[in-house]
């Protein structure tokens, strides 16, 4: 593999005449009249004006300067095409090329839809909203008598008052769960537990970010309702949810968080144009695989199944 990179440096070399000094532009260039649209052409390799102008702008150069640059990468992509020609290589730096330029298409014309828009806004704070739009919300630890079959109604009402009388007056969350542990509860299931902080309508807000598999974690509104009933301190008679009958303690209330709506345009432009973008090249992909079938060899996982893969 050197010797190819160097031949592809050598190759470039004599495409670019290298005698001349360091920052100089190829020796002895010709000067014709050229299609509009071109500033210049090195072989077969033409060099658009638009490139240079590019050049020139991003890196603050004169256009004599970033036109040099410009035939300098063209040189070097004329060697590497003499050295590799037939090989894999330029098959796939082309691929990549070309696939980095049809993702930064998307990127302009997602930007060419102009700002974000106040639906696609509220689409993303509707996702993002314990960032962006979040309500009230209240801690609680609850027990609860699990109703599973409509027979163990009465039974699961009794156990809950149960429940109450043993952590009435109880402000310790560890101490709450203590005490509705050691309830005796033959033939009925109970449970007493920390939830995370819940909003009026059951969404789950976890302060340090949800783990990924409760991010849309919701529960009952009922249980949610008698929990915001609440004030911090203070426990629940028994009430009851699909699940059962709860006892709920409200160990706090976090306060409300609203991002003015301009400046949630602001904070979420680019993950909308991100996601514009996203879409047209989830729609190319369909329109693609419609369109050309994928022929995939038999083999594939026995062959598949004999590379090692290291850590």
């Amino acid at each position: 593999m050197r010797r190819r990179w160097a031949a592809v440096c050598w190759a470039a070399a004599g495409a670019l005449s290298c005698s001349g000094p360091e920052g100089s532009g190829p020796a002895q260039a010709e000067r014709a009249r050229l299609p509009a649209g071109l500033a210049a052409k090195l072989g077969t390799e033409e060099i658009a004006l638009s490139t240079v102008l590019s050049i020139a702008r991003a890196q603050q150069l004169a256009l004599p300067a970033a036109r040099d640059l410009a035939l300098r990468d063209a040189a070097f992509a004329a060697g590497a095409r003499a050295v590799f020609a037939g090989g894999p290589v330029v098959s796939v730096v082309e691929r990549a090329a070309w696939a980095r330029a049809l993702l930064e298409k998307f990127k302009a014309d997602a930007a060419a839809r102009g700002p974000a828009s106040d639906a696609e806004v509220n689409e993303l704070t509707a996702l993002r909203w314990q960032d962006f739009d979040r309500p009230e919300t209240v801690r609680t630890t609850h027990a609860i008598a699990l109703v599973s079959k409509p027979e163990q109604d009465t039974a699961a009402r009794a156990l809950a008052q149960q429940l109450y009388e043993a952590v009435r007056g109880v402000t310790d969350p560890q101490e709450f769960i203590r005490l509705a542990q050691a309830v005796p509860h033959e033939g009925l299931e109970t449970r007493a537990e920390r939830l995370p902080a819940l909003t009026l309508d059951g969404r789950a807000y976890y302060p340090e970010g949800a783990p990924p598999e409760l991010a849309d974690q919701r529960f009952d509104q009922e249980f949610s309702a008698a929990a915001h009933r609440l004030a911090v301190g203070q426990i629940s008679e028994p009430m009851k949810s699909r699940f059962g009958y709860h006892v709920i303690l409200c160990e706090a209330r976090l306060p409300e968080h609203r991002v003015p709506f301009e400046q949630r345009r602001t904070f979420l432009t680019s993950e909308i144009l991100k996601g514009r973008a996203e879409r047209a090249k989830q729609e190319l992909l369909e329109r693609s695989s419609r369109a050309t079938p994928i022929v995939i060899t038999r083999s594939v996982d026995d062959l598949t199944a004999r590379v090692q893969v290291t850590e």
